[in-house]
């Protein structure tokens, strides 16, 4: 017998087994299992009531709000597929990824929100309906109740299987143009579970996390979707501030939390940490880049609990690799290089690295990265060719250029167009931002491919200095000997007060790259 797997079935189960435990929390307001449950109910009915049904799409926009948990359950009791646009885009972004998608409704949050739906919604066609979430109001947009009233409590029972899409998720553009990413029922059930063999975090009912990541990314989704398995908690803030955030670690008993290790850095040189205590806190997951070592050993110190890194892609749904708290312990016990990988696959999911022409590689050389098992995208929303050259027999192609030891443990290199071509000779930008990130006065690095007239390209290294001297590029280039090989060595720095990334905290060096290629034939991926 197929056994059916859809996320709403776990989210039922607790509503009705544990229903006053929260599911969502916000700035002091709380939704517990039972009324998150009953709103959903009713928000899935009126979306069917309206013609809605499986494998149509609605569009949500707003920042991180209680509602949108709820929209997300809905949507998986209706078999409706949420498109949660991100709010950092210009007008004519939004405007690209919804004539893309089709949603039949747009739901939006804030008047500036509804204004800039409002200035676009000439150029959408098949709009039928805009919901108003919260007490603006506008011309054309009915009120989230008004959608809602009259319609019961009770849960849908429609026939989704497993390998329905649950939510069509945008890429954040950080080599192009969005795409849309096909994620189902199964895609992320897989990914909880193999997430969770890779942490020692609690996953019982009740279980807190701390989610500042915008939900309408791969990580901010999978935490609600993650707490609607596991019964657990998310406490929800809009944005990410330093003084708030610190604030809700320490005080409102919270279990889990994801950061970059940009942040991780930040909040251990605010001087209010020293007169705090975490301890509830059993796991901070970190992503997007390595930890130094003496952040680690600091964050060890002043939380008082393991970090665990992870490595994934949204075509994978979420992490596919972890380096894991015995990981790191190896890694302060005399193998520090450990730091610099981003652990091995999960359970049921299967790495490895080919050449150019699809060929594995031997351990310890570098190639591209490919993926299989359950977590795997059902492809990309309306590209079938795309989906076809990104998945080959069965393998998702990730694009990062890697090396897998003879242990197993994986090696980011960068992205392959990230990949500087100097010379003919192939240069890896993250191993040299790593070497730099040694010198005690950087903060930040991203190394980036110029143009250079004899050579093709060479590497520039954009800085961020902890002080307001920042070293001379001769002293860097003289640390950098002992770390790098010669031809490795930036000639070129330049220092801005930050880097620009998006919202998982991933740099973004197609626009660091731009203004140096604007004239030039190389294409800014």
């Amino acid at each position: 017998m197929t056994m059916t797997m859809r996320i709403h079935d776990w989210f039922e189960y607790h509503a009705r087994s544990r229903p006053d435990i929260p599911f969502l929390e916000m700035d002091g307001n709380l939704l517990s299992y039972r009324e998150a449950d009953r709103r959903a109910n009713r928000w899935a009915n009126a979306m069917i009531a309206g013609g809605l049904g499986r494998g149509d799409r609605i569009a949500y926009l707003s920042t991180n709000d209680i509602d949108m948990g709820v929209m997300l359950m809905a949507c998986s009791k209706a078999g409706v597929a949420p498109v949660m646009l991100n709010y950092r885009l210009a007008p004519r972004e939004m405007q690209g990824i919804l004539q893309d998608a089709e949603p039949r409704v747009i739901f939006a949050r804030g008047a500036a929100y509804l204004s800039t739906i409002d200035a676009i919604l000439p150029n959408l066609a098949g709009i039928e309906a805009l919901i108003s979430v919260g007490g603006d109001r506008a011309d054309g947009w009915e009120p989230l109740e008004t959608f809602l009233s009259g319609t019961a409590e009770t849960a849908p029972r429609l026939p989704i299987a497993s390998d329905d899409m649950l939510y069509l998720l945008y890429t954040s553009g950080t080599t192009g143009l969005p795409k849309g990413i096909m994620i189902s029922h199964l895609n992320v059930v897989a990914h909880v579970e193999q997430s969770m063999c890779a942490s020692i975090a609690a996953r019982a009912p009740g279980a807190r996390a701390l989610l500042t990541t915008p939900i309408y990314h791969a990580a901010g989704v999978l935490r609600i979707m993650t707490a609607a398995i596991n019964g657990g908690t998310v406490v929800l803030m809009e944005h990410f501030e330093p003084g708030l955030f610190l604030h809700n670690l320490a005080t409102q008993r919270i279990n889990t939390v994801n950061m970059v290790p940009a942040i991780v850095q930040e909040l251990l040189e605010m001087p209010e940490i020293r007169n705090l205590r975490f301890p509830h806190l059993e796991v901070i997951y970190y992503g997007a880049a390595p930890i130094a070592e003496s952040v680690l050993r600091r964050a060890l110190d002043t939380f008082e609990c393991p970090l665990i890194q992870g490595y994934g892609l949204s075509e994978s749904t979420g992490g596919i690799a972890y380096l894991n708290e015995v990981d790191h312990q190896k890694a302060l016990a005399g193998r520090p290089e450990l730091l610099k990988s981003t652990g091995r696959a999960v359970v049921l999911a299967a790495l490895r690295v080919v050449d150019v022409e699809g060929n594995e590689v031997p351990p310890g050389t570098v190639g591209e990265l490919c993926i299989r098992g359950p977590n795997v995208m059902l492809g990309y929303w309306r590209k079938p060719e795309m989906t076809a050259e990104t998945i080959r027999d069965g393998w998702l192609h990730s694009g990062d250029a890697a090396s897998i030891d003879a242990d197993g443990y994986v090696y980011l290199h960068d992205r392959i167009k990230d990949m500087i071509v100097s010379g003919g000779t192939n240069i890896y930008p993250s191993e040299i931002e790593n070497a730099l990130l040694e010198h005690p006065a950087l903060m930040d690095v991203a190394v980036i491919g110029i143009p250079h007239e004899k050579w093709g390209e060479t590497a520039l290294a954009v800085c961020v200095s902890r002080t307001g001297s920042p070293p001379t590029p001769e002293e860097l280039i003289e640390f950098s000997r002992s770390r790098l090989g010669g031809y490795k060595i930036p000639r070129h720095y330049s220092f801005v007060t930050e880097l620009p990334r998006n919202a998982s905290g991933k740099v973004l060096k197609r626009e660091l790259r731009a203004p140096y290629w604007a004239d030039r034939a190389r294409p800014i991926g």
